[in-house]
């Protein structure tokens, strides 16, 4: 392992600074490990979610210049360095240098390169680089699996977009719940954008006039209920309580007076009682709006 910095180890993760970085590890071993690695000099770790409708938290350590990206079970499952983290795979350094001559370096080295929006990939290692505004390479972003996917949208009829949802203790709401088949949640939401979530689940429905991404398993049984609308505007509803794009604090202060207990997480809180959670984006602040709401069926013991 490189004392020098990291680096990418096929659809396993990240290694250097003597410390493995796997894909399936717990964020508490994660952070373990970087603590007892790197101790005061470690620097700031910050908390986020990268899009309102992440189901997992992302750890920024800042210093570093490294973002590892965790699932709804907290096990690691992307790893994004920046420009100033140094990465390596194949004994060519990936960042810190023109973004065409690591392509180039790439490309004589035998690597299948493909071309995606925002950069190249190498399928075959399971990473990907972005370019800059400088021509610098921006981000190395590390996967467990294939980088390269391309969802499409389905081809049932369209459906009246739904804007309002109401929330049903440990189901779901009204219209989806939990354990429903795909199949007849496309016949009864219409055409969804089709893709293969980044971990848990087999396939995954993207409902964005619906305010709904929806995770389904092996038999296609819908397994996690996203609510979170992203350009349009859209509600979601508990005991009369609304829950979505108000305060964390006065969404919580509001489900309190009806006797509905919230359990505080990193990003948002957990209402145990009633199977959901209420998400945020960034740091842990009472006026902080609520980004979505997510039924599980399956969530970690905390």
């Amino acid at each position: 392992m490189s004392d020098l910095g990291w680096e990418i180890r096929p659809f396993a993760g990240i290694s250097g600074f003597g410390l493995d970085v796997r894909f399936g590890a717990r964020r508490d071993e994660v952070a373990a490990g970087f603590a007892e690695r790197f101790g005061d000099d470690l620097g700031e770790v910050r908390p986020f979610r990268k899009a309102s409708w992440d189901v997992g938290i992302c750890e920024h350590y800042v210093q570093g210049d490294l973002i590892v990206y965790f699932d709804d079970q907290d096990r690691l499952h992307f790893i994004e360095s920046g420009s100033y983290a140094p990465v390596r795979f194949d004994g060519i350094a990936l960042t810190g240098r023109p973004y065409d001559d690591v392509v180039a370096d790439l490309t004589a080295r035998g690597h299948r390169i493909v071309g995606i929006d925002v950069g190249h990939a190498v399928p075959e290692a399971g990473f990907a680089v972005t370019e800059g505004g400088e021509g610098e390479v921006d981000s190395v972003g590390v996967f467990p699996g294939d980088p390269v996917s391309e969802p499409g949208m389905s081809d049932e009829p369209e459906v009246e977009p739904i804007r309002e949802h109401r929330l049903v203790s440990g189901q779901g709401t009204e219209t989806v719940r939990l354990g429903q088949s795909r199949q007849e949640l496309r016949a009864l939401l219409g055409p969804a954008l089709e893709s293969v979530p980044p971990y848990g689940g087999v396939a995954q429905d993207w409902y964005f006039d619906h305010g709904l991404i929806l995770t389904f398993d092996e038999a296609s049984r819908l397994t996690t209920i996203v609510i979170s609308y992203t350009g349009v505007e859209g509600t979601a509803w508990f005991q009369d309580v609304q829950l979505l794009g108000r305060g964390y604090a006065e969404v919580t202060a509001d489900l309190a007076a009806r006797g509905v207990r919230v359990e505080p997480e990193v990003l948002g809180g957990r209402v145990p009682e009633h199977g959901f959670s209420l998400s945020l984006v960034g740091l842990q602040n009472p006026a902080m709006p609520v980004a979505a709401v997510v039924f599980s069926a399956a969530r970690p013991s905390r």
